[in-house]
């Protein structure tokens, strides 16, 4: 009986001290009291971090080869100036279109070299890429590549022959040849500063002190000649004005 009144008084201290009236009041603040600190927290899934591979950042792979140089595309005015070799003939000459300052060459670039033993031959490559000589009947052509920068020169002599013509340019009686033309012999009207057409008569090797005395073909010839001494002197060109339609 002792223990149970004990007992019941304890049971009444406690709800004093924790100012609850009764029983029913202690299940409710036990109902009421919030879990453990021990209880484990809801799970919450982390955001996913991606990391771009080298194609999504734009930039090579450092194992990527370093591309290939250009080339630089072929200049084919350059290939046919270095296809011409010392010795070489070519059917080119001045059209005179360049005046008495600069020669303005019949084609762009060195055709095919021709037989020199030929009509078509009109001049004879001596040199190339040197200074070249220069004297009546003698030039140079040269190119140089905006491709490579580099300069090609072709030294000059030119071939003449009979019956062909070239321009002239006279003043009072006094005719300038222009050694290093060619013109078709028919009467038509002749670049500027030239005012002639000249035919050629002939084309001899020249004798001590040649000059157009030696041009006469038979005793007693009075056609009037214009003669130059070309290939250092050792050709005597013999010419006429053109008379011909």
């Amino acid at each position: 009986m002792w223990a149970l009144i004990g007992g019941i008084a304890s049971v009444l201290s406690i709800l004093g001290w924790l100012g609850l009236n009764n029983v029913g009041e202690l299940k409710d603040l036990v109902a009421d009291s919030p879990p453990s600190s021990s209880s484990p927290a809801p799970y919450t899934s982390s955001p996913t971090v991606r990391i771009p591979d080298d194609s999504d950042t734009g930039e090579g792979s450092a194992d990527e080869p370093d591309p290939e140089p250009s080339t630089p595309a072929p200049d084919p005015t350059e290939e046919a100036f270095e296809a011409i070799s010392a010795g070489d003939c070519l059917a080119v000459y001045d059209t005179g279109r360049g005046g008495t300052t600069s020669v303005d060459w019949s084609v762009g670039a060195p055709p095919d070299p021709v037989s020199c033993a030929g009509e078509q031959a009109q001049v004879q490559v001596t040199a190339i890429n040197t200074a070249c000589p220069t004297g009546y009947g003698k030039s140079y052509w040269s190119y140089r590549s905006a491709t490579t920068g580099d300069t090609t020169k072709l030294c000059l002599t030119r071939v003449y022959h009979a019956n062909y013509c070239i321009l002239g340019r006279q003043s009072g009686d006094s005719i300038s040849l222009a050694l290093m033309t060619a013109v078709a012999c028919r009467r038509e009207p002749v670049p500027v500063p030239y005012n002639q057409i000249m035919h050629i008569t002939g084309v001899y090797r020249a004798p001590a002190g040649a000059d157009a005395n030696n041009c006469r073909r038979v005793a007693g010839d009075q056609t009037r000649y214009w003669a130059a001494l070309v290939d250092d002197g050792a050709t005597l060109l013999c010419t006429t004005i053109y008379q011909g339609g």
